[in-house]
């Protein structure tokens, strides 16, 4: 935002009067005759001592055939000149404080310890945030393209999605992992959801991805958003797969991590970070998916349990799917009875308050401290 041209020395309306009357060949007294007000009155309009309210506005587009409008700009002007001269500094201070929360949303990135600066040292501030985003002054805009899975009236603004693949690909910079193979990764992905069978297994899947040449990092959403997770690429050989835990259920990370190995897989999101919101729970959007997102949804729910297992047992069990059937039919299959449920729900076969008590927690095996 520029800030517009003003004069050195502030000009005031008072100055504007006297020329005026100069070029009348009117003195003070005479206007003062006109405007049926004191003399001292006039001179201290014509001295900058005292503003041009209103009403004598209207008096001078009278007497002198201008408009009152003319007369209050005038004033107006001269009193924010005043302003700015006397706080220049301060006014600087507002437009680069207004430029920081216009790039990312400062306070909670700070509250995250995402970029660790303060806003008592604007310079400090300004070098963090370009450190952040990846550019070499403020003023520039970050090369960072990323589609999201959804445009919705409730759609995060591009600022906190730009933000958060931001930090996602910090923290992938700083995993470790193998040399990338599509093969290996297409070999594993099938059988890795048996992972969930355990806490102890649960845990190594991050390391299990590295051994892949994945890259696992969990980023927290962001406010206002409904990211769930993301598919992005270090390189043409580093795939990164980021999940958020925006909901703390062992369906909602399970589903979310093949849907985003399904992306790696295909080869999405390597030019352009792919950003995947309301992927599961009561606020999940299957309206409108690209090609990209259909197929991994797809293939998602597939590798989390094969249709025809699941169209089986919905045959055999509905419509009153107790807890123990959903045990045996997870034992059967080898994975955490979340699972069940998350794909029951999903189908629209139980509502979303049934069989709470199996969607238990997994931020905590996961998520970094």
């Amino acid at each position: 935002m520029s800030t517009p041209l003003r004069p050195f020395t502030p000009v005031t309306p008072g100055e504007i009067l006297a020329e005026e009357l100069k070029a009348r060949g009117w003195s003070q007294s005479d206007l003062a005759v006109v405007l049926g007000r004191p003399v001292q009155a006039v001179n201290e309009i014509v001295t900058g001592k005292k503003a041009i309210t209103p009403e004598t506005a209207i008096a001078l587009s009278q007497a002198l055939g201008t408009s009152a409008e003319y007369w209050l700009n005038l004033e107006s002007s001269y009193r924010l000149d005043l302003l700015y001269q006397r706080s220049g500094k301060k006014t600087a201070e507002v437009e680069r404080r207004s430029r920081l929360f216009s790039k990312v949303p400062l306070k909670e990135l700070m509250r995250l310890g995402w970029i660790k600066a303060g806003l008592d040292d604007l310079d400090k501030a300004e070098e963090a945030v370009c450190r952040f985003l990846e550019i070499d002054a403020i003023e520039d805009e970050p090369k960072l393209p990323f589609a999201a899975r959804k445009a919705a009236a409730c759609a995060p603004h591009s600022q906190a999605q730009t933000a958060w693949v931001c930090q996602v690909r910090h923290l992938a910079r700083k995993a470790k992992a193998g040399k990338y193979a599509r093969n290996g990764l297409t070999a594993a992905v099938t059988s890795l959801v048996k992972f969930s069978a355990s806490e102890m297994d649960t845990r190594s899947v991050p390391a299990v991805l590295a051994g892949l040449g994945v890259r696992f990092v969990v980023v927290p959403h962001l406010k206002g958003t409904r990211t769930d997770g993301a598919t992005a690429w270090l390189d043409e050989g580093s795939p990164i797969v980021a999940v958020s835990f925006r909901y703390d259920r062992m369906d909602w990370f399970w589903f979310t991590l093949l849907h985003e190995l399904a992306h790696v897989l295909a080869g999405d999101g390597l030019h352009k970070a792919m950003i995947d919101q309301s992927l599961v729970g009561k606020d999940a959007d299957a309206t409108h998916l690209t090609a990209a997102e259909s197929k991994a949804d797809k293939a998602a729910s597939v590798w989390l349990i094969p249709g025809d297992e699941m169209r089986l047992f919905i045959r055999r069990t509905k419509p009153y799917y107790s807890r123990g059937a959903i045990l045996q039919f997870a034992a059967t299959l080898g994975v955490h009875p979340a699972i069940i449920v998350g794909q029951l729900q999903k189908r629209g076969e139980i509502p979303h308050t049934d069989h709470r008590n199996l969607l238990v927690k997994v931020r905590h095996l996961l998520a970094a401290e």
